[in-house]
């Protein structure tokens, strides 16, 4: 995407799918809530871990999330997609929602966006998603989104106790 204060032209809103964008913002609230359905129905663990002010505030992202997939298949261009998940990830973290259940809420969508896509424009939305998924993917490795090595753990552990008992 060309940077804006380089006096560059913005992307080209017509380059895409500007029919594919528009069905989806026209069907953003419906799309929201069949997403979110659909998220709790492949991974349970969703309506367990959250409550329903967070399921809420889910709900309310879809509106977001949907907004970057049209614009990525009106323009064609990844870039709306893959800078709004490395700016998804810090505010999911401080909500203390793991990666892998924005995965899981992102699968949803994918689902639900599917209902509103002809054939070709689902082949150009499955590429988006497999690239927001893949930027996402990576910051799972990150401390916090997994329990880690329990044998360094165990490791690092005997390691502290040893250094104790010498002192």
């Amino acid at each position: 995407m060309p940077h804006p204060s380089l006096g560059l032209p913005p992307l080209d809103a017509t380059r895409g799918q500007p029919g594919a964008a528009r069905r989806l913002r026209a069907s953003r609230e419906r799309l929201a809530r069949i997403a979110l359905e659909n998220a709790v129905r492949l991974t349970p663990r969703l309506e367990a871990e959250y409550d329903e002010i967070a399921l809420r505030r889910f709900l309310r992202d879809y509106d977001r999330h949907i907004e970057q997939l049209a614009r990525a298949l009106e323009t064609g261009s990844e870039h709306y997609v893959v800078s709004y998940a490395e700016w998804l990830v810090p505010i999911y973290r401080r909500g203390g929602v793991p990666m892998k259940d924005l995965l899981a809420l992102l699968d949803g969508l994918h689902d639900a966006a599917a209902t509103v896509l002809t054939p070709s424009e689902n082949e150009l939305a499955d590429a988006l998603f497999a690239r927001w998924q893949e930027c996402l993917q990576h910051h799972r490795r990150l401390p916090g989104d997994h329990a880690g090595n329990s044998v360094v753990r165990f490791f690092w552990k005997g390691a502290g106790i040893m250094d104790d008992e010498v002192v």
